[in-house]
């Protein structure tokens, strides 16, 4: 059985390949070593080893036979996949938390304020920060672990992508229009109206990051031909 320290551990390292990919230290196809992460941290190789197994289910890196384990780039395609489903789970963190929030709604509407006052001042390190808060808040309150981690491997997949449109970007501002239609909506208990402006809020960052420019994104694979059916 794996102690705490271990645990601790490989968390350690994760968290720190994660920062640095959501910071864009590390990009998509690069390749990542036990040895140099090992050396870098001053942890052991078996920790390096598990942080890559658990990331690479997670979503943010992949291995690949021969070339090892590298920084996950998304296709197109994969992107709309992802936010097709990202958005559904959203919608559903907003239907399990709004009953919670409606009645002790100080934490969300607190948040609102610190959203709206990282708009007025442009800063955007901020508002992305409040911005995963934001999401949080709703997917801790609906207390349903698999939503959760389901939601948060999603985000994982992303955060380089997200990186990337906030560099530069005053757009990713607006999307603060929707932070306010789902806060006032469950204020009022407005679970549709809450539900609908999450999905527009989604939406919003969908269309952002497929504005990027084409070598942000890996080649589409080919679809298999499933039309055959062999003995």
């Amino acid at each position: 059985m794996e102690d705490t320290d271990s645990r601790s551990t490989v968390e350690t390292v994760a968290d720190a390949l994660t920062e640095a990919v959501r910071t864009g230290r590390l990009v998509p196809g690069q390749r990542l070593t036990e040895n140099e992460f090992t050396n870098r941290l001053g942890v052991s190789r078996s920790s390096v080893r598990e942080a890559f197994r658990r990331l690479t289910a997670d979503g943010l890196l992949m291995a690949e036979p021969h070339r090892g384990v590298m920084v996950r780039q998304l296709s197109r395609v994969e992107v709309d996949n992802l936010f097709q489903v990202r958005g559904a789970l959203e919608a559903l963190a907003v239907t399990l938390a709004l009953p919670a929030l409606h009645q002790a709604p100080s934490t969300l509407v607190a948040l609102q304020r610190d959203l709206d006052a990282a708009v007025e001042q442009g800063d955007m390190n901020r508002f992305s920060q409040l911005n995963g808060r934001f999401h949080r808040l709703f997917r801790d309150t609906a207390d349903n672990a698999l939503l959760s981690d389901t939601l948060t491997r999603l985000s994982n997949s992303l955060y380089w992508l997200q990186f990337r449109v906030l560099v530069g970007r005053s757009d990713v501002f607006d999307t603060n229009r929707q932070h306010r239609e789902v806060t006032e909506c469950v204020v009022a208990n407005d679970e549709g109206g809450a539900r609908a402006a999450m999905l527009r809020h989604v939406e919003n960052a969908r269309k952002l990051i497929q504005s990027l420019p084409d070598d942000h994104f890996a080649r589409p694979q080919p679809r298999k031909d499933r039309s055959r059916i062999t003995d």
